[in-house]
């Protein structure tokens, strides 16, 4: 497959519109949002990969294609983690019973709509929108820096909340933009091991959903099927799954 340059990204807008395993993180990337490489196999196939590592396939994927995925991404030692992430049967089945692949499920939900009844923040903590100011006390794995390669360009096209101890001032728990495109986005959330168990997660995940409903766009959130903290708290908030796509990557 060929490397796209940049300029040309927004060439692939209705491709990657047209990614059924999901839209948000193969937009980002086509619309100039967020980081990540397209690639083409100039017969109508397209690989969107994110920053993140998240990769999507559109468009009509034959076994050369899928082989050449294999070779060049999967088993290769990339720049970056690559997870092939799809609902396509044809291509779960070609790399099932591969050794060297890992083969796990992720869960992609849809929001129901605001619920009447907002979760309640403790009164330990303390709720401020990320800015240039704060953003360098979020701690974490699934933090901006997860999915976004620039701190200003999260901090220009993105946005999110944390929580802070009233007591000291330290990092309690984050939620944000993972992915952006006009139309939808994929939230993220992380909470300090030290902050657990205070409602955060879902106090946190509800405000962005209420700040994305605002701006006339759609929450979506997914995760790994066996993330049952982060299950708990999408269902808290009214999201409804939809669809388990299947996750390709090395072992």
């Amino acid at each position: 497959m060929n490397k796209v340059d940049r300029i040309r990204y927004k060439e692939y807008i209705k491709c990657a519109n047209e990614c059924t395993a999901n839209r948000v993180y193969p937009l980002s990337i086509a619309t100039g949002t967020q980081d990540g490489d397209v690639y083409v196999d100039g017969k109508g196939c397209v690989l969107f990969w994110h920053y993140c590592g998240f990769a999507y396939i559109s468009g009509d994927v034959c076994a050369d294609v899928l082989e050449e995925v294999y070779r060049s991404f999967l088993v290769s030692d990339t720049e970056r983690r690559f997870l092939l992430i799809t609902d396509s049967k044809f291509v779960s089945d070609y790399y099932s019973g591969i050794d060297m692949l890992r083969v796990d499920k992720r869960i992609e939900y849809t929001h129901s709509g605001i619920l009447e009844k907002q979760p309640k923040l403790d009164a330990c903590f303390v709720i401020e929108r990320i800015t240039a100011d704060n953003i360098g006390v979020i701690q974490g794995r699934i933090t901006p820096s997860f999915s976004w390669k620039d701190r200003d360009v999260f901090l220009r096209n993105g946005f999110g909340f944390m929580a802070r101890s009233k007591e000291d001032g330290s990092f309690a728990a984050v939620a944000f933009s993972s992915a952006v495109s006009p139309e939808e986005v994929d939230i993220g959330v992380e909470t300090a091991e030290t902050y657990r168990h205070h409602g955060l997660a879902s106090y946190l995940a509800y405000k962005m959903c209420e700040e994305i409903i605002l701006q006339g766009r759609r929450p979506v959130w997914a995760h790994a099927e066996t993330n049952t903290g982060s299950q708990k708290t999408a269902l808290s908030v009214g999201f409804k799954p939809i669809g388990i796509n299947t996750v390709i990557q090395k072992k």
